[in-house]
């Protein structure tokens, strides 16, 4: 049988004990070297990817990843990462040790949150319908302005909370990670309401998250 994997912790972190995983399966760990990886069993790993199970698998998953970093710090594993057995497990984190241990170390007792702005104007628009070139800029000088309104923002009211911040564009969202200490969730969603809405753009709050964003070293933006 399969294993889906969870996340991976450093060996010395608390240890998260009776959790359901996908398909109801008990969620258990295994430690190698200085590390403690969860997973779960699973049956038919085709259906974490395609079919009506899928969707209830992949929310199971999340809903287990912030059920253990709010007692542990961890760094997840891609949805659906799928090794056929234990050595199969050890072999991928041996490809990676240095990785994983220096940042697990430097994101000790953090967590990430994510913001997600998808433009509103956008979704009323037919953009099969070709435009001129002048329209074409003014719609990209919109759109930056519109980012760097929100940037603008949302550092201004978590400043002394969020410790970094990254941002991307994922097609029509951008989405801003914040990365903050575990015991600081309560303040940062407390100054975001502070903020009120902003102008044009629905803004979407997910987390607490394993910090993944901030696992790489490279500078903010």
């Amino acid at each position: 049988m399969a294993s889906l994997l969870y996340c991976l912790t450093l060996g010395s972190a608390e240890t998260v004990f009776n959790l359901l995983g996908v398909a109801d399966q008990p969620v258990v760990s295994h430690e190698f070297q200085e590390f403690r990886v969860y997973w779960s069993e699973v049956a038919t790993p085709e259906a974490l990817l395609e079919g009506p199970s899928r969707r209830a698998a992949e929310q199971k998953y999340r809903q287990v990843l912030r059920e253990i970093i709010t007692n542990a710090t961890a760094l997840s594993f891609p949805y659906p990462a799928v090794v056929v057995s234990l050595e199969a497990l050890e072999k991928l984190l041996a490809e990676e040790l240095s990785h994983w241990q220096e940042a697990l170390t430097r994101l000790a007792g953090n967590v990430q949150y994510e913001i997600t702005a998808p433009w509103s104007d956008n979704e009323s628009r037919d953009l099969a319908t070709p435009i001129s070139g002048k329209e074409y800029l003014k719609r990209c000088e919109e759109s930056e302005a519109r980012v760097a309104a929100i940037n603008s923002k949302l550092r201004s009211v978590t400043s002394g909370i969020v410790l970094d911040w990254r941002r991307r564009r994922e097609r029509r969202n951008y989405i801003w990670y914040a990365l903050m200490r575990r015991d600081a969730r309560a303040q940062f969603i407390a100054a975001l309401r502070s903020a009120g809405p902003s102008e044009g753009v629905r803004l979407r709050l997910s987390g607490p998250w394993p910090p993944d964003e901030f696992a790489a070293l490279s500078s903010s933006s």
